[in-house]
Parts: C-alpha cells; sequence; structure tokens
C-alpha cells in the first residue's frame, strides 16, 4: 500500500526525551511556518540540559496553505494545552518558547496557564502595524491567499509561500488576546528581536516589555538576524540566551 503523508517533509512535530522528569520545554512555531523551525532549539535544549521538549505544528501548518482557511484562533490555543498536557506527564516543571505568532501564543500561556517561565522570541506585539490587517476578515470572502513579502519566512522553515486572509484576522486576534493578558503574568519572561527584522514592529520588544509587570524579565537584541532567529545566523546565541534563562531561573520559580 502507497501510504503518503499530508504533513510537508520536515514539518513534523518532535519529541526529545529528557533524562529526568524534571523539566521540560513547549516549542512553538510561528505564522504559516512549522516546527522545523524549532527543531534546532528543542534539540539544543535537550542535548545539553538533559530537557523534555517538545514542538508542536499549530493546525492548519506545515500541510497545504489552504489547510490555514479554517483553524480559528481558538484552535491553535488548544493544540498548546494539549502540548502543555501532554508535557505534564513526563516533566515536573514546564516552560515554553515560541517564535512569532508562536511568541503570542507562548505570552497567553504564560498568563493563562501553570508554567515556570516563557521566551518569547521575534513575537509581534500586535501581529502588524499594517493598516490593511482589519480589512483581512472581508477579504477573506473574495481572496483566498496571497504571495508573501520576501521578508518573510525562511525555506528551512518548511513555512508557506502564500499568506491566508483569514488566517491574519484570526492571527490578529490572537495578539488582542495577548495584549489584555500582558500585566497579568507573573512568571519570567525572556524576550529576543532582531534589529534585521523586517516583519513585526521594530519596537515589539520594547512594546511588549513596558506592558510586562513581572519582575523577571529580560531582554536581548540581536543584529545580525532578521525574522527567524531560531535559524539564522545568531541562531547558537539565541538557543544558549534561552537555555541560561530557563537553567538559572529565579528562586521561587
Amino acid at each position: 500500500m502507497d501510504l503518503k503523508s499530508l504533513t510537508m517533509p520536515g514539518a513534523e512535530p518532535f519529541l526529545f526525551p529528557g533524562d529526568s522528569k524534571r523539566n521540560g520545554v513547549l516549542l512553538i512555531h510561528g505564522f504559516t511556518g512549522s516546527p522545523a523551525a524549532m527543531r534546532g532549539l528543542g534539540k539544543y535544549l535537550n542535548e545539553t540540559q538533559g530537557y523534555t521538549t517538545l514542538g508542536i505544528r499549530l493546525p492548519g501548518h506545515g500541510t497545504q496553505v489552504d489547510d490555514l482557511r479554517r483553524p480559528t484562533w481558538r484552535d491553535w490555543l488548544v493544540a498548546v494545552e494539549d502540548g502543555l498536557n501532554l508535557l505534564r506527564g513526563m516533566s515536573d516543571r514546564i516552560y515554553v518558547a515560541g517564535l512569532s505568532m508562536g511568541g503570542v501564543l507562548t505570552l497567553i500561556a504564560g498568563n493563562r496557564y501553570e508554567v515556570h517561565g516563557v521566551a518569547a522570541l521575534s513575537t509581534p506585539y500586535g501581529l502588524t502595524g499594517d493598516w490593511r490587517v482589519r480589512f483581512m476578515r472581508p477579504l477573506s470572502l473574495f481572496v483566498p491567499k496571497f504571495k508573501k513579502p520576501a521578508a518573510v519566512g525562511n525555506r528551512a522553515e518548511t513555512s508557506y509561500a502564500y499568506f491566508v486572509p483569514h488566517a491574519i484576522a484570526e492571527a490578529a486576534e490572537l495578539a488582542k488576546l495577548m495584549q489584555t493578558g500582558l500585566p497579568k503574568i507573573n512568571v519570567p519572561v525572556l524576550l529576543i528581536q532582531s534589529h534585521g527584522d523586517k516583519v513585526i514592529e521594530p519596537n515589539a520588544l520594547d512594546l511588549l516589555s513596558e506592558r510586562l509587570v513581572t519582575p523577571h524579565k529580560e531582554t536581548l537584541w540581536l543584529e545580525k538576524s532578521g525574522h527567524v532567529i531560531t535559524l539564522d545566523q545568531e541562531r547558537e546565541i539565541v538557543y544558549r540566551k534561552v537555555a541560561d534563562f530557563f537553567t538559572t531561573r529565579p528562586k521561587g520559580f
């Protein structure tokens, strides 16, 4: 029998079991991307820290672009809940790290769920400052998809080459939910962004940091990377910083 996978090659979710039940990390990829963007970080945390790392695949991602016309922001958040519930069966202490829209979901997780720290990478504040976002929902009735700008995505990320208006509208709603919860986060938060990021707001890191009231927050600016910092030339800096942040957490977390 010729069995064909619906998942794009390289876009599969991953699980790297750790050497103890102490620490687990949930890794969340970005909008139109796949777990491939987080695999390197997950492998690094597993091999250097012994953490159990789980990289989930958000609904509508990593298959074909038309699949993004169906999920809502609630579906993406439920996928995060599923990942956390799976990790709780393997880990006593759980952290979350996400890229771009995955960072939005990460910060929501820091507010809503029982986690011990979060790392939001290349995370937008309002998804995008583009005024056209407000028209994505009505546009989706006439335009199912459109070509992505060259600055977005990375071939190694196995991301889609198109944007889907419906999905952009849902991601914008997710960003609003994140904004509401920022002042309620009381776990350690790490924010990383590159000055070379042409996708999100140039000051997204500052906008997020200003609204976080948790006393345990750290920020890091990169200089040479684009948006997908987990795959770019400064990825090793990102990996080490995330590992150090989760390992040297403040007392009581």
